[in-house]
């Protein structure tokens, strides 16, 4: 059956991350810059607004733009294969239940580990694509990035994968069961609710702000690690240690949430109102 198909699955996520990345590319490059602690104006880029003038400064309006090659054809591959491989995965574990003990594809459980398997083996597949978008959001040239593959080999490439791949199946898992879990409940208990736009709509948004709370001190030392300087190589501890010091526990944990928000709600929405009604006009079953 076509709700079966792999291929289905991966071009209609990536066409709908593609539509989103987008969107919110202007407010992913001010959080990119906010969470870069180590640039020159670290210090002037202690806050969203303050940080948007500054990279308005810098580069204009086409600085909001900066990493949109990358991000589309990340969103297209990374982010078909992110969301793409989460149906069919999950299709498995229940397929396969007897060997797992058990699965019931409507389990919160199930869509957990169907999202994580599919985001971190997405994420580390492609780590290159995050590497570079993320380098050249910070403001590094194409020279700067092709001197390090010279320096320190391509294997540099999945420098902070270890990272990615952990934010990508918390991102993934977070945002898939609790977009069909909010779904799910909001067609119970809203009178008249249906599967339609408003269903998608409302639990996107709540699907949004619980990955980014979820994810958020990941995507920091994530961040972190990308853009460590040359000759300095930051391990995820390390890096996470460095962020402690110089910002606190839970402030460096949750620094840019506001901008990773702003950013990942929308993104979210339209990751997930696309998705359903492509999905829908091919013939899919609607996301669960």
């Amino acid at each position: 059956m076509v709700e079966h198909a792999l291929v289905p699955n991966v071009c209609i996520s990536g066409v709908s991350v593609a539509c989103a990345t987008a969107t919110t590319n202007p407010i992913d490059v001010v959080k990119v810059r906010m969470q870069a602690l180590n640039t020159t104006n670290a210090k002037n880029a202690n806050n969203m607004l303050q940080t948007f003038r500054l990279v308005f400064r810098e580069r204009g309006v086409g600085g909001f733009y900066v990493g949109l090659t990358p991000s589309l054809l990340r969103a297209t591959t990374y982010g078909g294969l992110r969301l793409g491989l989460y149906d069919p995965i999950r299709r498995n574990l229940v397929s396969n239940s007897e060997f797992f003990g058990g699965v019931d594809e409507n389990r919160v459980t199930t869509k957990l580990l169907a999202g994580g398997c599919s985001g971190a083996l997405a994420a580390f597949t492609l780590n290159p694509t995050e590497l570079v978008k993320t380098r050249r959001m910070k403001g590094d040239s194409w020279q700067t990035i092709k001197t390090q593959v010279a320096r320190d080999g391509v294997s540099s490439l999945w420098r902070g994968s270890s990272m990615a791949a952990s934010r990508a199946a918390l991102l993934t898992a977070s945002q898939v069961a609790a977009y069909g879990e909010v779904k799910r409940l909001w067609i119970q208990m809203v009178p008249n609710a249906k599967d339609d736009w408003m269903a998608h709509v409302g639990a996107s948004a709540a699907a949004g702000l619980i990955t980014t709370a979820t994810t958020n001190p990941v995507d920091v030392v994530k961040t972190r690690m990308f853009i460590s300087g040359e000759g300095k190589k930051l391990s995820a501890k390390e890096a996470a240690m460095e962020v402690v010091r110089e910002y606190g526990a839970l402030r460096g944990a949750m620094r840019g949430f506001t901008a990773n928000y702003i950013r990942l709600g929308p993104q979210t929405m339209v990751t997930f109102v696309v998705a359903e009604e492509l999905r829908k006009w091919f013939g899919l079953e609607s996301l669960k």
